[in-house]
């Protein structure tokens, strides 16, 4: 039997082909090198997997499987993993090269924590690059430790990221996988499981790079979903009085934040009626009462509002186009 290395690497791929040579390479370039790196190739259609088993390296690991979606991959790919602390990136993104060795540490330095965490660069559509790492009630770089609360920091902007986390083995195994069949937020419905048990570990040091310009990005921004998963999760933990007074108010709020934000694209997309049943789930947030009253008012507008008003926006710049 093979002995299990240290860590592991877990790689969901779907059409990919561009990008999959980069981030695995990134994975090759880390100053800490003992890893297995499992690739989990979600059904295809190009020519990703075949770049996957051209790069020779003996720990690399292909497995194949039906289309599913990135956390059916993601979650084969834990259940083929060997090691006790997992890594993941995604395949269009990639590391810097002290990221793994950085995450190593960090789980022996605070071992009873739920995700270890790095900051992150940002390449957007334009190539522009900006580090996010930036936090409300993270100190400034440099920093690590635990943060003092998740929720807090997360309502803003994401500490969190899916290819810059590393997550025992044991805390699976406690709070369960990713949901399959989410459209949208499967990631951030698991960081929130596991912050309401467990401490989060995060570095201001930057480990990974997500690349938003990329092909065949998963998040589609113009695309209303349900109501996100860890809603209901995190309203049951606070009925249940299992929280800290401290940490079920930042919980609530940061529950609040995600309504507003799901209410105000509800909105844009012609659907205020469940805009108003959204902002209707967070009337008592202390934090974002501006923001809550001002959707509110436009979710009371006909519901093609927006669509009417983008519509005489191209037309008035293409008015000022042709006066050039």
């Amino acid at each position: 039997m093979l002995t299990a290395p240290p860590m592991s690497v877990v790689i969901p791929l779907y059409n990919k082909e561009r990008h999959i040579a980069r981030a695995i390479q990134s994975v090759l370039n880390q100053s800490y090198g003992d890893f297995e790196l499992v690739v989990v190739d979600d059904g295809s259609t190009d020519g990703g997997a075949h770049v996957v088993e051209a790069i020779s390296d003996p720990r690399i690991r292909l497995v194949h499987e039906e289309n599913a979606g990135a956390s059916a991959a993601r979650n084969r790919g834990i259940a083929e993993s060997r090691a006790d602390l997992i890594a993941l990136l995604d395949a269009d993104d990639e590391w810097l090269p002290d990221h793994l060795e950085t995450l190593r540490r960090l789980s022996a330095e605070y071992p009873n924590c739920g995700i270890y965490a790095m900051a992150y660069e940002v390449v957007d559509a334009r190539g522009s690059r900006k580090v996010h790492g930036v936090f409300d009630g993270i100190p400034k770089s440099p920093w690590e430790g635990i943060i003092p609360s998740y929720f807090r920091s997360a309502t803003d902007a994401y500490p969190v990221w899916t290819s810059a986390v590393a997550i025992p083995r044991r805390i699976f195994d406690s709070v369960g996988l990713f949901p399959v069949g989410v459209p949208r937020g499967e990631d951030v419905d698991m960081w929130c499981r596991i912050a309401l048990k467990y401490p989060i570990c995060y570095s201001t040091q930057v480990g990974a790079v997500y690349h938003k310009e990329a092909d065949n990005r998963a998040c589609v921004l113009n695309q209303v979903v349900k109501e996100h998963g860890f809603v209901k999760t995190i309203r049951d933990a606070a009925r249940t009085g299992v929280l800290s007074p401290g940490v079920r108010r930042d919980a609530l709020e940061y529950v609040a934040a995600c309504q507003i934000e799901l209410a105000g694209r509800s909105i844009m997309v012609g659907n205020p009626r469940y805009a108003r049943l959204l902002l209707r789930s967070c009337h008592d947030t202390s934090r974002y009462t501006r923001s809550w009253c001002w959707l509110t008012l436009l979710a009371m507008l006909p519901p093609g509002w927006p669509a009417s008003l983008r519509t005489v926006k191209r037309a008035l710049w293409n008015l000022a186009g042709r006066r050039k």
